[in-house]
C-alpha cells in the first residue's frame, strides 16, 4: 500500500472532541441529589405520623360505634366476645369485676348513672385494647404493643335531676343520655394519656333495670310509668 496515499486520505478526516463531566459538575450533581434526599427523608417522619394518627382515629371510630351499640342493646350485647378479651382495666364502680367479666358484665358497667345515688359512681371508666383495627392491635393479639384507649362513660337523664319538682318524670325514667369521651394513646395507665380526644353522645329510650351482677342494663322494649 502507497504509504503516501494513506497518509492523503487520513489528513481528509476530521477527528470528533470526546467530552466529559468535570470533577466540578459531578460534584454539583451529588449535592443536589443530597439535598433533595434530606428533605424528603425531613418530612417521611411527619407522613408517618399521620398516617399513624389517620388508623388511629379510624379505630376509635369503629369501637365508639360499637360500645354505644352495645350499651344501647343491653342483654342483646351479650355476644360480643370482644368486650372481653379487649377490657385491660375498669375504674368508677362499687362492684368491681372479677377476674372472667362477661361482656354483659362490662357492659352493665359502663351503664350505669352519672347521678346514680346507689352506687354512689361519678366516672365509669375502662381502658380497652383496640376492638377493631389489624391483628397487632386488636384486642385477639393480647400484646402490650397494641393499642389501646380510656373511654369515659356518663349515662344521664333526660333531665339531668330526676328529683326536683315539676319536671317530666316519664322522660326522666325512660329517656336517657349517652356519652363517651374516648381518650388515646394510653402509654403507661389511666394517669398517662395522651392529647387525642373523642366525645360522642346517643339518646337512649327504655328502662333502666339492675343487673344481677352490679350493674344496669337498658331494656329498649320495657318503660316506665310515672
Amino acid at each position: 500500500m502507497n504509504l503516501n496515499a494513506f497518509n492523503r486520505m487520513g489528513r481528509g478526516v476530521s477527528r470528533r472532541a470526546e467530552t466529559a463531566f468535570t470533577m466540578v459538575e459531578v460534584a454539583l450533581s451529588l449535592a443536589t441529589i443530597a439535598f433533595a434526599m434530606v428533605a424528603i427523608i425531613g418530612v417521611m417522619p411527619a407522613g408517618l405520623n399521620v398516617q399513624k394518627e389517620n388508623r388511629e382515629d379510624t379505630i376509635i371510630s369503629q369501637d365508639a360505634a360499637l360500645l354505644l351499640e352495645a350499651i344501647r342493646g343491653g342483654a342483646n350485647s351479650a355476644g360480643l366476645a370482644a368486650l372481653s378479651s379487649g377490657l385491660i382495666e375498669l375504674r368508677g364502680v362499687y362492684y368491681p369485676l372479677g377476674t372472667n367479666p362477661t361482656p354483659l358484665d362490662i357492659v352493665s358497667r359502663l351503664s350505669i348513672p352519672r347521678w346514680d345515688t346507689v352506687n354512689a359512681t361519678n366516672l365509669v371508666q375502662a381502658r380497652f385494647r383496640a376492638l377493631s383495627g389489624n391483628l397487632g392491635d386488636s384486642a385477639t393479639a393480647a400484646t402490650a404493643v397494641g393499642f389501646n384507649y380510656i373511654v369515659t362513660s356518663e349515662v344521664t337523664n333526660y333531665t339531668g335531676d330526676p328529683f326536683q319538682p315539676g319536671h317530666n318524670y316519664f322522660l326522666t325514667n325512660n329517656l336517657f343520655e349517652v356519652k363517651l369521651t374516648f381518650a388515646w394513646p394510653v402509654y403507661e395507665s389511666f394517669n398517662q394519656v395522651g392529647d387525642r380526644r373523642l366525645v360522642v353522645r346517643t339518646l337512649v329510650s327504655g328502662q333502666l333495670t339492675t343487673n344481677g351482677s352490679g350493674g344496669q342494663l337498658f331494656r329498649g322494649t320495657s318503660y316506665r310509668g310515672l
